[in-house]
């Protein structure tokens, strides 16, 4: 990690410590080890100025009672790489108790997505990069899970989709490949000569976000999202929770798939108290969110 430090700070940033404050991001309840490795980095080796250190969704519970000051208690919902972690706010400050992380995150999408490929159609075991670009491209949650795998057998047009995989060469970048669709008869009797490598999907582009709802299809014992959304409410005291189920705030590159935030507001709202309103937030800048909130913090 130093490396990489090494070259943010020297070349596109080109940062004098000495007069620079930093502001890092570490995932909840971090160890205390790393943060005592990361201080002796950061003033021992670089020599900033000061360090302020907080989690990405402290940032975004910032922000949101900055924008939102009627509400004093919100619920964040990070959906990241290696963890989602489900944490309530009150006044900006975490309530430890209601603190809930699943050992589910966008890397097990990506490596069950690789799997399933790979013993279907093409051996992709070894092509991360290309396989977490479908991923990001083709899949969605789905709102109607049976629905979508009745839609996936009769290889409905809604579901099923051809993907062209790069070749980094004259393809540096993975697409959907659209249908043809040719006025001319003439012209769609021709062949098209073609040297694209293709891939179709179909119920792979449900199937893999679904873990994160329910992460024992792939052998994890461990709440789902939804289950674990309203347990964590449930351990904060009783006057918060409506106003924890009215303000869930959702950030992390996992919450992108189409359909995420319509899943968990009918999820939620099958498990809520019906007298309880049910509010999701989703920013439009998902990943930016808490490095711009810490600017104008």
């Amino acid at each position: 990690q130093k490396t990489i430090w090494d070259s943010i700070f020297s070349d596109p940033l080109k940062v004098s410590p000495g007069d620079t404050n930093l502001i890092v991001t570490e995932p909840p309840l971090n160890f205390t080890s790393i943060q005592e490795a990361w201080d002796e980095v950061i003033f021992e080796e670089y020599g900033f100025k000061s360090l302020f250190r907080c989690s990405a969704s402290t940032l975004t519970a910032f922000h949101y009672k900055q924008t939102h000051t009627d509400n004093q208690c919100c619920l964040i919902v990070d959906a990241g790489h290696a963890f989602t972690h489900i944490i309530p706010y009150h006044n900006g400050k975490q309530i430890i108790a209601g603190t809930k992380r699943i050992n589910v995150g966008g890397k097990h999408m990506c490596n069950l997505l690789k799997e399933l490929i790979s013993y279907r159609q093409l051996n992709l075991l070894e092509e991360t990069y290309a396989c977490n670009l479908i991923k990001e491209d083709v899949c969605f949650v789905s709102t109607s899970f049976y629905e979508e795998m009745e839609l996936a057998k009769k290889k409905d047009p809604s579901v099923l989709c051809e993907y062209v995989l790069p070749d980094f060469v004259n393809i540096h970048r993975g697409y959907v490949k659209l249908p043809d669709v040719l006025d001319d008869p003439d012209e769609a009797k021709k062949p098209v000569p073609t040297k694209e490598q293709i891939i179709r999907l179909s119920l792979e582009r449900f199937t893999v976000p679904e873990i994160l709802f329910n992460p024992s299809d792939i052998g994890i014992e461990a709440m789902g999202l939804t289950e674990a959304i309203v347990y964590a409410i449930r351990q904060c005291p009783v006057n918060m929770q409506p106003h924890l189920y009215n303000n869930i705030v959702i950030i992390g590159g996992s919450s992108k798939f189409q359909n995420f935030k319509e899943r968990i507001i009918k999820d939620v709202r099958s498990c809520a108290p019906d007298e309880f309103n049910i509010n999701v937030y989703r920013p439009e800048d998902l990943l930016l969110r808490p490095g711009r909130r810490s600017t104008v913090s």
